[in-house]
Order: structure tokens, then sequence, then C-alpha cells
């Protein structure tokens, strides 16, 4: 006996597939659901991905009247995310992934929120916990350790990123290898790639570091080296005729010189000048009586500038006999102090 399945039925059974198939139930991206205690009505909720120039926002919610929440949509890859609460007085990170989460947040209290769902996430989120909460002294020491065996390149960029590059330098070119390894094709590797290697220059110039040797030429076309006045205290200036602020301080330059040259204090001034005449003019006019003038006449791609990572000027460098950099940037009385320690008043 054949049996009759009735209209009906037949629109029930649909229903039932299509639930079953490619409906909310197998929905694979984003589902970001949670609610906001102390929240005004029709407050925004923003979803940003992250890196480390830029935020883009790529989601948007209206808190409903008991607070909740939702956002949902679809990523083409991990990212290190935020969800900000208006302006963001209030805010958490997250690892924005295809995956689902619940968030609650109180829009009164940056401190009081709870993530859950995502393994990733809430590993990162303890991180934040933990570094808020704990002494400052002991940070760097726990940042360290964490950064070095952390699994996750997202969290261990957040850990990495709490720590200062001039210290920790080494550790963050480590650590930008083990990014490059696992997810190389990032925004957020990239932009941290170019950031590590962008800071090689200031790591070269770090205090209790040994300058980086200079040779340029003289206005007189010969060759001078920064190395050549080893054994003296030397101010390596950066300068040029056309900026008005290191013009205005080389009238204190040349008083630290007369005062001090006699006791074995050294000028090796690196001009940014692309102009010639108007460096020597500038060097006469400004009565820069010592011998050490160089420039490759390159402006801002001057060579020296460069491997000083010097981006603008003035700016100077106060190495030790020994050629270690011992002070940066030292103005009137400061650059005064120094020699006077140095070489006594």
């Amino acid at each position: 006996m054949k049996q009759v399945i009735s209209l009906a039925t037949a629109v029930m059974l649909i229903a039932l597939l299509a639930g079953c198939g490619t409906g909310k139930g197998n929905f694979n991206g984003y589902v970001i659901k949670g609610k906001i205690s102390n929240a005004n009505p029709s407050t925004q909720v923003f979803l940003d991905a992250l890196a480390t120039k830029n935020v883009d926002v790529i989601d948007t919610a209206t808190v409903n009247k008991d607070g909740s929440f939702e956002l949902k949509g679809n990523v083409n890859e991990k990212k290190l995310g935020r969800i900000r609460i208006g302006t963001g007085a209030v805010s958490t990170f997250i690892i924005l992934d295809n995956v689902k989460m619940e968030v609650n947040m109180n829009a009164q209290n940056p401190n009081e929120i709870t993530v859950s769902g995502a393994p990733e996430t809430v590993q990162l989120n303890n991180l934040v916990t933990q570094i808020r909460n704990m002494p400052p002294e002991q940070r760097e020491g726990y940042l360290q350790s964490y950064v070095d065996t952390v699994k996750s390149p997202f969290v261990g960029y957040m850990a990495v990123s709490n720590l200062q590059i001039e210290t920790n330098y080494e550790l963050y070119q480590k650590f930008a290898q083990k990014m490059n390894q696992q997810i190389p094709n990032s925004r957020l590797n990239q932009e941290f790639q170019a950031y590590v290697a962008s800071m090689q220059s200031l790591m070269n110039t770090a205090i209790g570091k040994e300058a980086p040797d200079i040779k340029l030429q003289t206005p007189d076309g010969k060759e001078k080296s920064l190395s050549e006045l080893r054994g003296k205290i030397v101010l390596v200036d950066f300068w040029a005729s056309w900026c008005g602020p290191c013009r205005r301080e080389n009238p204190t330059v040349v008083a630290a010189y007369k005062k001090y040259s006699p006791k074995g204090f050294e000028i090796y001034s690196v001009s940014l000048d692309q102009n010639k005449d108007k460096w020597k003019e500038a060097i006469e006019k400004d009565g820069l009586i010592w011998n050490s003038h160089v420039s490759d006449l390159g402006g801002w791609n001057s060579q020296a500038a460069a491997l000083y990572g010097v981006r603008s000027i003035p700016a100077a460098f106060l190495l030790d006999k020994d050629g270690k950099i011992v002070a940066k940037n030292l103005r009137g009385p400061a650059l005064e102090a120094k020699l006077a320690e140095l070489l006594g008043a």
C-alpha cells in the first residue's frame, strides 16, 4: 500500500531539512554573543581588527534593552581583534576567528569582563588580567618567560608588546622569527616584521653600545672617520645648515667645545645638507671651529643618519673614550653637566 504524504507534511520536512543543511545550524563564521551591564540605550558595540599600525572596524551591533548583543560574520584569516563599547573606554582583546564565543562586559567597569567559548581568546584575556594585577617589578621576567613558551602567535604578540624593545631586542627578533613561521601571510606579522627591522638602527645606538663607525668626506673632500677620535670624549652631532633648531643650539655646542676640548673633548659633526656651499657657509658663520665636519650630501638619505636611526635633527650621541654611547640628545646645561662628570668641571 502506497504511503501518501500530505502537502503540509512535505512543507514541514523541507523546513526541517533546510534547518539541518546550509542554514543557521551550519553557519561557519564567527558568532560573538554577549551582554553588557550598565549600558545606555542604543549603545554601539564595535568589533575591530588590529594590526601594529591600523585599526579596522569590521562589524558593529546595537545593545538591546536587556543588554544583549550579537556580532556575526566571517573572516578570511585569524586576526587579533578587540570588542569595544562606544569610544573604547571599556574594551577587551579577542582572537578573531570563525568560532563562537560569549563576552560579558560592564560599561562602567573596564575590569569586569568575562570571555568563554574560545580557548585562545580566554588565554589572551587571562594574560591581560595577570599583567594588570601583577606588581610592576615582576612583569618583565614573567613576560620574557611567557613569550618563550606560548604557542599562540597572537597571544605571544600581546605579551612581547608589553616589553620594551630597547632592552628586549633579541627576544623581539626571536619572536619575529616564530611569527613568520606560524602566520607568514597575516598583516599583523608583516607589520611586526617591519617594526622589528626598523628598530635595528636604533638598537645599534642604545646606551652602552659601541657607536657604529662613520667614514665620510670633509668639506675639502678628504675622508674622516669617527674611529680616528677614539680615546677622546666625542659628541657625534647630526645637524644641517637649513635646520633652525640646530643652528640655535650651535652656540651652546661651541661653548662646550671651547671649555672642554683642552681636557679631551671632540665633536664629530655630521651634516644632512645637500648643498655643499651652504654647509660650508654655516660652519663658518656659526663658528664651528673643530676639524671633524663630514657629510655625504645626501640630506635625509644620509647613510650615517640611517645607521644611527636619526629621524629628526638636531640629534646627538655622546661617546666615552672607548667609543661607547653614554648619553643621547643632551642639550644646554645637560651637556655641560655630563661633560663635567666625564672630564671634570
